[in-house]
C-alpha cells in the first residue's frame, strides 16, 4: 500500500522544465493575441448592434424587411451576444497575463491560478456548446414536426 502512495506523491510533484516553460510562454503570447482580438470583436459587435438599431429605426425599408424586430431589440440581441462572449475572452486574457508572470517569477500559486482561468474558459465554452447543440436539436425536431404537420 505504501508503494501506491509513494507513486501518487511523485506524480503530483511535477516540475515545469525549460521546454515546458518556453511552450507556456509562447502559448501566453498567442492567447493574449486572441484575447485582444476577442475584445476588438466585442467592441465591433456592440457598435454594429447600435448602428444597425439606429439605422433600423430611421429606415422604413429595414423595418419592413424584419417585422417584429424593433431597433431596441436589435441592440439588445447584439449586446447579449457580446455579453456571452465576454467571459471567455476575459478568462483568456487573465490566463495569458497570469501564466507569463508566474513563469517569470516561479510563482506556483500564480501558475495554478492562471491554469484555473484556462480551465474555466474551456468549461464555459463547453457548456455553451452543449446549450447550442440542444437548441439546434430542438429546432430540428420542431422543423420536422412542423413539416409533418403540413403534409
Amino acid at each position: 500500500m505504501d508503494y501506491f502512495n509513494q507513486n501518487k506523491s511523485e506524480i503530483f510533484t511535477l516540475e515545469v522544465d525549460e521546454t515546458a516553460k518556453a511552450t507556456f510562454l509562447e502559448m501566453s503570447r498567442w492567447t493574449k493575441f486572441l484575447a485582444i482580438i476577442g475584445f476588438v470583436i466585442l467592441g465591433l459587435m456592440i457598435a454594429a448592434g447600435i448602428v444597425l438599431g439606429v439605422a433600423m429605426s430611421r429606415s422604413s425599408a429595414m423595418a419592413a424587411a424584419m417585422p417584429g424586430l424593433g431597433s431596441a431589440s436589435f441592440i439588445v440581441i447584439y449586446i447579449g451576444f457580446a455579453a456571452l462572449y465576454f467571459y471567455p475572452t476575459y478568462a483568456l486574457l487573465k490566463y495569458a497575463t497570469g501564466i507569463k508572470v508566474a513563469l517569470n517569477t516561479n510563482d506556483k500559486l500564480g501558475f495554478n491560478k492562471a491554469l484555473v482561468y484556462l480551465k474555466n474558459m474551456f468549461k464555459y465554452m463547453g457548456i455553451m456548446m452543449i446549450i447550442m447543440l440542444c437548441l439546434y436539436g430542438l429546432i430540428i425536431v420542431v422543423a420536422i414536426i412542423s413539416a409533418i404537420g403540413k403534409i
